[in-house]
């Protein structure tokens, strides 16, 4: 039986947690209205602040395990700003997973984004057309191509790029390769004007003529490089989460404000239409933080949770959306002043349902699974 009770350990972790979320906040809206600029890769409150995702992710004994605390503690930073910069992208999921010995060992230690998304094959990752040649003479690859949309872009220290190839032999498919930062040929482009999520750090790449060594072919191929996501998309059902949670806080404080008292005991009769409309938003919040948990559980006994994957994140997306709207329903126009958070909560929110694969795609993928049909059955 699943037992997602907190134990002692987890709990003294998200108390930590939670007040480094709460310095986080004093700096979300300056970088909301300062997206030009990129977070310091450690706040000066942080000094002696122990990185608790980095610690999750070690393992803290007594905890409920290393993959359910890591959620847990990314859920309670998400409304704010996180006071450590992450130095683990899913760039460095693939190079884990598939790299050679001698490959890993070079770049075990270097921040790897992802590159993926291209103008025009955004969900449908089969239709990218970033290419890449084998130059014979040099015993070199040259990639050439764009990549959109990409989280960690300028922080990170390379980027793990999949592409078409043709092979010395003629042969071609779909592969990886690390492109360094400082590579001739690679460019990275200014960070995005975006609706929500303005702090986070998101480039376009381009690739001219880029060239790189053969030791850099990773050689991840489709399955292996799109099963990453059946780790990170449960987060970002965490981080939507996180969002929607600061959204229900603030709305919560601001009821105790006005001497509005939430009674879970009475049933509808005794309570406020307002209040009912509240407890039903955190029901929905409760729901998709359970998904969330299962899913990181079964990852925790070794059991490749791709569907229960994508449940976590549709659920956890569509959450964030349902959520923040409400409690803009039920604030009203206080709600969007910038004095407050939930505006940026609420534009925040919008991204979780799209990135990592839409909530349409992973409802797909679910109904793939439980249907038995093939992708050319739900296209």
């Amino acid at each position: 039986m699943i037992d997602f009770e907190l134990t002692t350990a987890d709990q003294e972790i998200l108390k930590l947690a939670h007040e480094q979320a709460l310095i986080g906040q004093r700096y979300a809206r300056y970088y909301d209205q300062h997206e030009d600029e990129l977070p310091p890769a450690e706040f000066p409150e942080a000094a002696n602040l122990p990185n608790l995702t980095r610690l999750a992710e070690e393992g803290v004994s007594g905890s409920s395990g290393p993959r359910i605390l890591h959620s847990l503690v990314i859920l309670e930073t998400y409304g704010g700003i996180d006071l450590h910069r992450a130095r683990w992208g899913l760039g460095n999921t693939v190079l884990k997973t598939v790299a050679t010995p001698a490959q890993f060992d070079k770049w075990k230690d270097h921040t790897i984004s992802i590159a993926i998304t291209e103008p025009g094959a955004g969900s449908d990752p089969a239709n990218i057309r970033t290419t890449a040649t084998f130059d014979r003479e040099t015993g070199e690859w040259i990639i050439n191509g764009e990549k959109i949309f990409i989280s960690q872009a300028e922080s990170a220290d390379a980027a793990m790029v999949f592409s078409r190839f043709i092979a010395p032999d003629g042969s071609r498919g779909m592969t990886t390769f690390l492109v360094e930062k400082g590579t001739p040929g690679f460019t990275v482009g200014p960070q995005l004007k975006k609706l929500g999520i303005r702090s986070h750090d998101t480039c376009n790449l381009l690739f001219d003529n880029c060239r790189i060594p053969e030791f850099n072919h990773i050689k991840g191929d489709f399955k292996s490089t799109m099963s990453v996501f059946n780790d990170s998309r449960p987060m970002v059902g965490a981080m939507a989460l996180g969002v929607a949670r600061a959204a229900l806080d603030f709305t919560r404080e601001k009821y105790t404000e006005r001497g509005l008292e939430i009674d879970y005991r009475g049933g509808l009769r005794s309570r406020s239409a307002l209040v009912d409309r509240f407890i039903r938003l955190e029901a929905i919040y409760e729901a998709a933080l359970l998904t969330v948990l299962r899913s990181k559980w079964l990852e925790q006994q070794d059991v490749p949770p791709k569907v229960e994957a994508s449940i976590a994140k549709a659920a956890g997306g569509k959450a964030a959306r349902r959520i923040t709207q409400g409690c803009i329903d039920l604030l009203g126009p206080e709600a969007l002043s910038e004095d407050h958070p939930l505006d940026r909560c609420f534009r925040d929110g919008r991204i979780f349902d799209i990135y990592e694969g839409a909530g349409e795609i992973q409802r797909l993928i679910i109904a793939r699974a439980i249907l038995g049909y093939t992708g050319r059955d739900l296209r």
